[in-house]
């Protein structure tokens, strides 16, 4: 009786010890962490073990699990571990690297998980290819009904890993995106088209990311399709593969599906043309889309023959906030039409020109007048041709308050 007393002292000590270390920190190299090797630990001990670290403190942190030559490391963002949402998220070395992520997908797919993420970049191993692995990926999914990200290798494109998940990610509420991480990006087959495209016709996945670019125009309208089922009315398509062909379909879907409740649209960093621009806006004004907030179209080839079609979704939304234009080929002649219609506006509080070479000192005193008769706090025009003088007295001018501007009544 009394050994099994000492046994369970024992125990007790060596999971009451069980505490990982957290750093605010993404360097490694002169660090030196408490050794705990996964393969050692028993189911029990390693749930405490994690419990312990979400528990210590709220820091969002890296952790080294098993350090060694080759160490391989765990990175844990949590929110908290008691039945609310976190964050986890695996890098791992080749060698011994199956056994602990088994391990660790078993722990995880018994609790709930907003984002998740497995990443392989720098290997390929048989282990990564194990349908073992992929299954326990699929239960984390479909028993995290609150998740909304994951992100996986990008040779799940070229194996059956997208077979299998079919079946956890179908009918999943939740799930918005999927993210691939390979480098470099490959095309996919056709059979390995047709089970991604099946993963999205039977989900609510509204954004892949990792693609090879030939590739998005298989999936690009069951996407939207997905994103417009959904009404959600932030329209976020920026750093992607847009350009005038995809935008001319998602401009005929807003038409045809009467998509009038957007309010904020971001297609920055994309390869729109005027010509997409015109298209865009003039399905968002046939479809009476009143309810903009936010526009960023930064870094396109948007230029003054655009800022006309602007103006007119200006005048038709009441309540927009924000107008960002900035890394564009804008002139003096654009700022000359915006002027038109931004004068005696009373709900655009920032706008952004930065980055457009063709806005010279012949733009400054229209632009002083513009905040002098409206309500805008914020407007950027720096890496523009207006010299340094002259930004500082539009700045100066940009601290009246509202209530001592001369504002027009339209």
């Amino acid at each position: 009786m009394s050994h099994s007393n000492n046994d369970d002292d024992d125990n007790n000590e060596k999971i009451s010890g069980l505490l990982l270390t957290k750093i605010e920190t993404s360097s490694l190299d002169e660090i030196e962490f408490p050794i705990y090797n996964i393969n050692d630990l028993t189911d029990n001990e390693l749930n405490i073990l994690i419990q312990n670290f979400f528990e210590n403190d709220d820091c969002k942190n890296i952790v080294d699990i098993d350090q060694s030559k080759f160490f391989n490391v765990i990175g844990i963002c949590a929110f908290d571990f008691e039945c609310k949402p976190y964050r986890a998220s695996l890098f791992g070395e080749k060698n011994g690297f199956k056994n602990i992520i088994i391990k660790f997908f078993n722990f995880l797919k018994n609790i709930m998980v907003e984002a998740f993420c497995y990443t392989s970049r720098y290997f390929e191993g048989d282990g990564d290819n194990d349908d073992n692995i992929i299954h326990l990926i699929g239960n984390i999914i479909k028993n995290s009904n609150i998740i909304e990200r994951v992100s996986l290798p990008g040779f799940y494109l070229k194996n059956n890993a997208l077979e299998i998940l079919y079946i956890y990610i179908r009918d999943h509420i939740n799930l918005k995106r999927l993210y691939f991480d390979h480098f470099p990006k490959q095309k996919m087959s056709n059979k390995y088209i047709k089970h991604l495209n099946d993963i999205i016709k039977c989900s609510n996945i509204e954004i892949i990311n990792g693609l090879h670019n030939d590739d998005n125009k298989y999936f690009f309208e069951n996407l939207l399709n997905n994103f417009f089922c959904s009404k959600n009315p932030n329209l976020d398509i920026r750093i992607e593969y847009i350009n005038d062909y995809y935008l001319s379909k998602l401009s005929n879907m807003i038409i045809d599906k009467n998509i009038n409740y957007l309010k904020e649209i971001d297609f920055s960093w994309n390869k729109i043309t005027p010509h997409g621009f015109l298209t865009l806006f003039g399905s968002l004004l046939k479809s009476n889309n009143e309810n903009i907030i936010k526009l960023n179209i930064q870094h396109t080839t948007f230029d003054d023959d655009s800022v006309e079609f602007l103006g007119k979704l200006i005048k038709q939304n009441k309540n927009i906030f924000e107008i960002n234009l900035a890394g564009n080929k804008i002139t003096d002649k654009g700022v000359e039409i915006l002027y038109g219609y931004i004068i005696g506006n009373t709900s655009i509080n920032k706008i952004d020109l930065s980055i457009n070479n063709g806005i010279t000192n012949n733009s400054s005193k229209i632009i002083k007048y513009i905040v002098k008769s409206s309500y805008i706090s914020i407007f950027n025009i720096f890496m523009t041709n207006i010299n340094e003088q002259e930004i500082n007295e539009i700045d100066e001018i940009l601290k009246i308050p509202i209530n001592k501007r001369e504002i027009p009544f339209f």
